[in-house]
């Protein structure tokens, strides 16, 4: 499975905060975030005012009325049926080189029920000490991802890895996946001889992560079609969106570390040319995307190749290298020199060369479509919706979960709104900030100590995204950056898109959101595996659910109901578009369908202004599941321990959710149970 989308990616571990903020943002540029909506059969309340997303057509946004007694809409007619056939009732025709899944497997297909082994104590914890190396080695097997995970990469066992193929390969050859499988056949069954009993502590947990994702991997490698389903370089987020900002994050501290990034970028040549034959290949195959997305794609590379005489990047170099005590000049002139050349001669040539070679795929007579027009697409979207929203549930089950929800947050909102004017003027004027990102940093480090656990004492620092990135990124984002040391947390900042509630997106971001939760997993395990390989799902559940529950922190007023409102609008923004993604890949939904369940749900959308997330959503399959199913997932879980347990406070709850660290939702409850009984 190309290395981009794998759960393993551990680049994208890294990378991550990126495309999840870039998510969150995009959520909101999206569906728009107003101060009320139509849904349900309520009307606007008396001081809204224009609050539609982009350009509004009203010949294209009509809406319809959606009462309690009848909850389903045209879009949604069906959705508890697990799809057998493409809704289109026929498949596009993919080559038969290929091969591909008969049927959506069971979750006890892929999880069997396993008999105990019989290795216990100090010979259980050898060897799962020794699977966990191995797939470590595996998951970080470049010089990219062991020089921005870890500070010390042999400390952890990630000794020798050159920068010589500094980005590694993009894709696992499709003639190599029963090599794969067995490989990870083989692991799971040094596990299994294992008397898991005899496991305590984190020990436990590492092996129900370990064998849980070692299985999804063998059942991954065994159809050799999964590798071809989705598009390298989307348009919004493919890899070279990110590209120039992840070459901005590596740190100096010798000449060795400043000319390993020198290869770094000649690597690019070869890296993005695997990326170019991914592309040609997946077409060959009858897998070709639309011409509209290769064009698309191409206009990015143009983009970039816009900055070869006036990149960040040189300047940022420079200082760099200012950082490198003792550098001779001649060093600092041949390494300045040596720097420029790669930039110039290698790596715009390449991105100039990735946009010719996209271009030439326009005429490859491809469409965009999801999941459910391939054969065996239903089977990669219920393997890929597994992974990516860290939840083992079905996917006509979590539809239908998603509809519950969706129903409860519209309920929610219209009894809110029958006393709107006793809130309206907090709500109008609310702000959830307390100014700058170290004031709110500041604000918040102390507000969550009574609710959340004590993490270890550690440091930040703050880096500006650079001006070219400004336009398009969020307002703050984390870095995980050289996760083996505490006081390398990396807050970036973005002044430009610093809105009213920059507060609730720094508790997102930091406490007690995604470093806060990096910094408790790593203090809580010896196992690197538990925080390396963390499902973005489990991220980004968490730190929305965080960003939620801060609201009380800033609002004054504790959990008043215009903050009430605020999150239940934010959660309708999330939800919907999530069941939009599902909707995509699950049921074909086309961009008519999905343009009239938003508006069904007064969101005020065209389809001129939803067409260029209709072409991320069909392109990036879960792109919004990882977020939304993983907001959900927290979500339930907390509330299902809170009923279980109604004597427990806040900060134990929160205490047993973070030490039962990064395994599914579904382990993750059993063992916050045991946890708390």
């Amino acid at each position: 499975m190309k290395k981009f989308a794998k759960k393993f990616a551990c680049l994208l571990l890294t990378a991550s905060m990126m495309v999840s903020l870039q998510g969150c943002s995009v959520l909101k540029e999206i569906l728009a975030e107003p101060t009320e909506r139509e849904y349900a059969g309520e009307f606007k309340p008396e001081w809204s005012g224009d609050s539609t997303y982009g350009e509004s057509d009203p010949t294209e946004s009509e809406t319809t009325e959606e009462t309690e007694e009848t909850e389903e809409t045209e879009a949604t007619k069906g959705t508890s049926k697990q799809p057998t056939k493409a809704p289109s009732g026929k498949y596009i025709k993919t080559s038969d080189e290929l091969t591909y899944p008969d049927h959506v497997p069971s979750f006890d297909e892929v999880h069997p029920k396993h008999q105990p082994g019989s290795l216990k104590d100090s010979d259980a914890v050898a060897r799962l000490n020794e699977v966990e190396k191995t797939i470590l080695k595996t998951s970080v097997a470049c010089y990219v991802d062991a020089d921005i995970l870890f500070e010390n990469p042999e400390k952890v066992g990630l000794g020798n890895i050159t920068a010589d193929k500094a980005w590694g390969d993009v894709t696992i050859p499709v003639s190599k996946y029963p090599e794969k499988k067995a490989f990870y056949e083989k692991q799971r069954d040094l596990l299994l001889e294992i008397d898991y009993e005899t496991l305590k502590g984190d020990d436990r947990l590492c092996y129900d992560k370990l064998l849980y994702d070692i299985e999804e991997d063998i059942y991954v490698y065994s159809y050799t079609a999964f590798e071809y389903y989705t598009m390298i370089f989307n348009s919004l987020v493919g890899p070279q969106s990110e590209v120039l900002f992840l070459l901005d994050v590596f740190t100096f501290e010798n000449v060795k570390d400043a000319e390993n990034y020198i290869l770094v970028l000649k690597d690019i040549d070869r890296y993005y040319d695997q990326m170019c034959e991914y592309e040609e290949t997946r077409a060959k195959y009858g897998f070709a995307s639309s011409e509209e997305s290769y064009e698309a794609a191409a206009v990015t590379f143009d983009n970039l190749v816009k900055q070869k005489n006036d990149c960040f990047l040189y300047q940022s170099f420079e200082e760099r290298l200012d950082k490198i005590k003792g550098l001779s000049s001649s060093d600092r002139e041949r390494l300045i020199k040596e720097n420029e050349d790669a930039m110039k001669n290698v790596v715009f040539p390449e991105f100039e060369e990735c946009a010719k070679r996209m271009r030439a795929l326009k005429d490859a007579g491809g469409r965009d479509a999801g999941l459910s027009e391939y054969r065996g697409g239903d089977a990669y979207l219920a393997t890929l919706s597994r992974i990516q929203t860290n939840s083992g549930r079905s996917i006509p089950d979590t539809i239908q979960l998603l509809d519950k929800e969706i129903r409860s947050v519209e309920k929610e909102m219209s009894a809110l709104m029958k006393n709107r004017s006793a809130w309206k003027d907090e709500y109008n004027s609310h702000r959830y900030s307390k100014g700058t990102v170290n004031q709110n940093l500041d604000f918040l480090v102390n507000a969550v100590k009574k609710d959340f656990p004590k993490i270890p004492a550690h440091d930040y620092y703050l880096m500006e995204v650079p001006k070219v990135f400004e336009d398009s990124f969020s307002p703050a984002a984390y870095l995980g950056f050289h996760l083996d040391n505490f006081d390398s947390n990396v807050i970036i900042v973005n002044n430009r898109n610093v809105d009213k509630d920059y507060g609730v997106t720094c508790a997102h971001e930091a406490y007690p959101g995604h470093m806060f939760q990096s910094l408790y997993t790593r203090s809580q395990t010896k196992h690197v595996y538990m925080y390396v390989v963390a499902s973005t799902g489990y991220k980004e559940g968490w730190a929305t659910y965080c960003e939620n529950y801060s609201m009380r922190y800033f609002s004054g007023n504790g959990m008043s109901d215009a903050a009430k409102y605020v999150k239940a609008d934010n959660d309708l923004s999330l939800l919907l578009s999530t069941r939009v993604d599902y909707g995509i890949h699950a049921e074909g939904w086309d961009l008519d369908a999905c343009v009239k369940y938003l508006n069904n749900h007064g969101m005020f959308v065209s389809k001129s202004s939803f067409k260029r997330f209709y072409t991320l959503l069909v392109t990036d399959p879960c792109y919004y599941a990882k977020y939304g199913m993983g907001y959900l997932g927290t979500k339930n879980v907390m509330e299902n321990i809170k009923a279980q347990f109604p004597k427990a406070s806040d900060q134990q709850i929160h205490t047993a959710y973070l030490s039962s660290l990064t395994g599914t939702f579904e382990q993750i409850e059993a063992n916050m149970k045991k946890t708390l009984k």
